[in-house]
């Protein structure tokens, strides 16, 4: 889950077929293609009829799609997209707006404000939202959270679980930058259609340490966790991030049996 290929505004070690080949041929049943700049909902569903490997695609809500754009959802449901991902690069929480540190995009504007999900005094989601949610209530479409802050995904939560709203949510990468969830969060949030999400690059960018993400995955083992790569980059490639990950969760203690729980059945429950 959570591979970068191209075409994209950021560079990539190889293209979406490429990606989908080499996973294939490791013997992975499935990938999910991401891209910062909006759909690979066709992608996904062009690489399916021609592969032997599921494809997923989905949809991210950045200004290039229009933001909190509910046509947009609508689209990516319409046309068998699995993901639809909250504003990534173009999250209010994400530093530096419209890139990283570390990379910058292909693209030469770049937003003056990010995008925020929840009103100003914080205790509500902006309306375009509800729309969101209700596109997506009783469909087997998750929502992930991109890059909003840890503020954001608690109302976001609140509104989902006060609203009866049907439908799953990953939160992404908990340890990257944004949202840098702690154990009081992951307590708080996490429930029976919550996902959490750990990424290899999130390791590789030095976001976090390895010692605290395992800590976390012991401490909070009812958790439903989901071990991710987020690669794509040059030098982050599938499938080795993902045998890194995995090396680097057994010499931390992580057992082989939960691991696979993370990286197989937790991933299945919440695509299938």
């Amino acid at each position: 889950m959570h591979v970068h290929a191209s075409p994209s505004i950021f560079k990539r070690w190889g293209d979406v077929e490429q990606t989908a080949r080499v996973c294939q041929a490791a013997g992975m049943s499935g990938i999910v293609l991401k891209a910062h700049h909006g759909s690979t909902t066709e992608l996904a569903g062009y690489l399916n009829k021609k592969l032997n490997i599921n494809v997923f695609g989905g949809v991210v809500l950045n200004y290039f799609v229009g933001g909190l754009n509910p046509y947009a959802v609508d689209a990516c449901c319409a046309l068998g997209g699995k993901m639809v991902w909250l504003p990534t690069i173009h999250a209010a929480a994400h530093k530096p707006l419209g890139r990283f540190e570390f990379q910058d995009p292909k693209t030469e504007k770049f937003p003056e404000e990010g995008i925020c999900i929840i009103k100003e005094k914080g205790k509500d989601l902006v309306e375009p939202m509800y729309e969101i949610l209700k596109i997506l209530h009783n469909k087997q479409v998750v929502l992930a959270t991109g890059h909003v802050s840890a503020e954001e995904i608690k109302v976001l939560m609140k509104v989902i679980q006060e609203q009866r709203f049907n439908l799953r949510v990953l939160v992404n990468h908990s340890h990257f930058y944004s949202p840098a969830l702690e154990e009081t969060d992951i307590e708080e949030l996490k429930g029976k259609n919550t996902w959490f999400e750990i990424s290899y690059f999130t390791l590789k960018i030095q976001a976090a340490p390895i010692e605290k993400v395992a800590q976390t995955i012991k401490d909070q083992l009812d958790a439903k966790w989901v071990i991710t790569s987020d690669s794509g980059q040059p030098d982050n490639k599938d499938p080795r991030a993902l045998i890194s990950f995995k090396d680097l969760l057994l010499e931390q203690g992580i057992s082989q049996e939960l691991i696979d729980r993370m990286m197989i059945t937790a991933p299945q429950e919440l695509l299938y």
